[in-house]
């Protein structure tokens, strides 16, 4: 069968405005995301962002492509595109939406990227996917109907004629809707309401399904959040459980007084250079990747290695690098983003074992080993193997810090070997 070509056009949100930004050509639309493909940027935004050729920030569609005027040419679809596509429980929305029939292999990705990329988190989009629709169109949707229908609340706001296609542009395999709250308290999709009007935007999160061991780890996500932020984790904002809800505040879209500044953010997948879902990669490729990213390295890694403590500690096994992600901001500064999707995974009725490892294997990492492999990074050796150590004793007080952020206690029963065996081995690091 002979290739058939394609090519979307993408836009950047740069202050109040969308431009475009660049172009991508698909060889063959047929193979998805294996099919060959070039970036280019469009010479017009070029001239526009001048000032700013050769950064890898906000201004630009990945830290894997500078701003410039050279072509980026892969044999598979450049990675950021899939942070863009719609993915897991999003997927399976816009293919039954467009009819097309479910499949394991890449048939759908070009037309679930035309369609379903509008609305992803960060700046970048596909402009078809984006068309502008009317705000005043629907009145939204008290808070109420979302808590009382679910996962079913966008076939119903469908139904009841609202525009909901912005709503899925969140990965992930269970329902996630995005979500915005106007000056009354409605809600509407995402890509519905003005910036004008937006008085929130929210991250609404159910559980994957019925089995209560689902509802169990979803609940105890807001809980999770609380005990990483006084860990020392990067948090945003307070994660709301409500009637079978996780309302989680956007830390890609800052709103204040009627304006909403939208930051870029970038998946370490994506930084990795892998054009692949599902693929796990080594925790030192990780880190080797942001650093080279990261406006202030060292730091980024002490973050890194901060919340892997904390994933092992207390059984986050679902760590695959699309659960963390890069923030790009105006100023020119790239940083890990605020921590998301942190949960006692090690409870998920799938049996998720631990998806990303250091190269030694182990479920509990050798920290010592762990401090060698990012020395070359930017963070020097002694600092930290001393860093390490002294996680311990925060290590240890996590069973009481779990008891005061009310993480259910039957989670926090099932973590303390493993919380012991953390602060053991944090201890044996040596100087």
């Amino acid at each position: 069968m002979a290739p058939s070509p394609g090519k979307v056009t993408l836009e950047l949100r740069l202050g109040d405005a969308w431009v475009i930004a660049a172009s991508v050509t698909i060889a063959d639309c047929a193979g998805g995301i294996t099919s060959a493909s070039r970036v280019d940027y469009d010479f017009d935004y070029l001239a526009l962002a001048s000032a700013h050729l050769g950064e890898r920030g906000i201004r630009a569609l990945s830290c894997q492509m500078p701003l410039g005027y050279q072509s980026f040419d892969s044999n598979r679809w450049p990675p950021f595109l899939l942070d863009v596509m719609p993915s897991g429980a999003a997927r399976r929305y816009w293919e039954a939406r467009l009819g097309l029939p479910g499949t394991d292999g890449y048939g759908n990705d070009f037309a679930l990227l035309v369609a379903g990329g509008g609305h992803a988190p960060g700046n970048v989009r596909v402009a078809t996917a984006a068309r502008a629709t009317d705000a005043e169109r629907h009145p939204g949707f008290p808070r109420i109907d979302v808590l009382d229908r679910a996962a079913a609340f966008i076939e119903y706001a469908r139904a009841s004629g609202a525009p909901v296609s912005g709503s899925s542009g969140a990965g992930g395999d269970a329902p996630k809707f995005l979500l915005r709250e106007d000056e009354r308290g409605s809600l509407h999709a995402e890509g519905v309401l003005s910036d004008e009007r937006t008085r929130h935007a929210w991250l609404v999160k159910f559980p994957r399904t019925p089995d209560p061991r689902d509802k169990l780890v979803l609940q105890a996500e807001a809980a999770y959040h609380r005990v990483a932020r006084r860990f020392g984790v990067r948090v945003h904002g307070e994660l709301v459980w409500e009637q079978d809800s996780l309302f989680c505040p956007r830390f890609d879209r800052i709103v204040r007084r009627g304006k909403v500044e939208y930051l870029g953010m970038e998946s370490l997948c994506s930084l990795a250079g892998v054009a692949d879902f599902g693929v796990p990669i080594p925790k030192e490729d990780q880190a080797r990747s942001l650093a080279a990213c990261v406006t202030e390295p060292a730091a980024e890694l002490r973050e890194l290695l901060l919340r892997d403590v904390l994933d092992v500690a207390l059984g986050n096994t679902d760590n695959h690098p699309r659960n963390t992600a890069v923030i790009k901001r105006p100023n020119g500064s790239i940083a890990l983003s605020p921590l998301y999707d942190f949960a006692p995974m090690f409870l998920d009725p799938r049996g998720i074992a631990r998806t990303c490892r250091w190269r030694d294997g182990a479920a509990f990492p050798h920290w010592a080993a762990v401090a060698e492999a990012v020395a070359p990074l930017g963070l020097p050796l002694s600092e930290a193997r001393a860093w390490l150590r002294s996680l311990a004793s925060r290590v240890r007080a996590l069973p009481e810090v779990m008891r005061e952020e009310r993480v259910p206690t039957g989670i926090a029963a099932l973590c303390e070997d493993g919380i012991a065996r953390v602060a053991k081995d944090l201890e044996g690091v040596p100087a």
